[in-house]
């Protein structure tokens, strides 16, 4: 079956919380966005939200821990939407292989779609990353692996955590730079992490 729309097609996984406005950044842009999160009615104001935008918010109301049924809502995005050219995902750790079953549903073989991966300043720390994911993320033929590593905001000596909008905006800047390892704000130095 062809794909309903000739639009382009973006997932993001957690596009109801902190890249909600990253959410409606990309459906700003002319993407149907397929958005994944747990909360129904979280995700269908989303998809009212962004009417009168040049693309739309296609709901995926499904818990990313059940990677199974995550899996096959996704292959039915791919049915209805085409291809899934860029993705951006927000995984926590209680959900180990998910974000390896999300990079397989992103880009085809001849034609990789983007796939940035959201990490928690931790990811900075030279002691805390997951070279194993990320080196079998970067070896998957079907997509260009990318990091956006979410750090802090140091003011007046102090420092503090990214709001939503701020990471939302950093997100964006981050697709669109398209480097290999992003930062949204500043991950160093270290030791004044909040």
């Amino acid at each position: 079956m062809p794909p309903a729309q000739t639009r382009r097609h973006a997932l993001i996984v957690g596009g109801t919380g902190m890249l909600y406005g990253a959410s409606l950044g990309l459906a700003e842009r002319g993407f149907h966005v397929s958005v994944v999160a747990r909360n129904r009615d979280r995700l269908y104001r989303l998809a009212q939200a962004v009417r009168g935008l040049a693309g739309t918010v296609h709901p995926v109301p499904v818990d990313y821990r059940d990677t199974d049924r995550m899996v096959a809502a996704l292959a039915e995005t791919r049915v209805r939407f085409g291809p899934i050219e860029l993705a951006v995902v927000w995984i926590h750790g209680t959900a180990p292989q998910a974000p390896m079953e999300v990079a397989k549903m992103v880009g085809d073989v001849g034609a990789p779609g983007r796939y940035f991966y959201v990490l928690g300043s931790a990811s900075a720390n030279p002691a805390h990353i997951n070279g194993s994911l990320r080196a079998a993320l970067a070896r998957l033929d079907n997509l260009l692996y990318r990091e956006i590593i979410l750090g802090f905001v140091v003011e007046g000596g102090r420092s503090r955590w990214l709001t939503n909008a701020e990471i939302s905006a950093g997100v964006l800047h981050a697709i669109d730079a398209d480097e290999p390892r992003y930062v949204v704000g500043t991950v160093e130095p270290w030791a004044l992490h909040p």
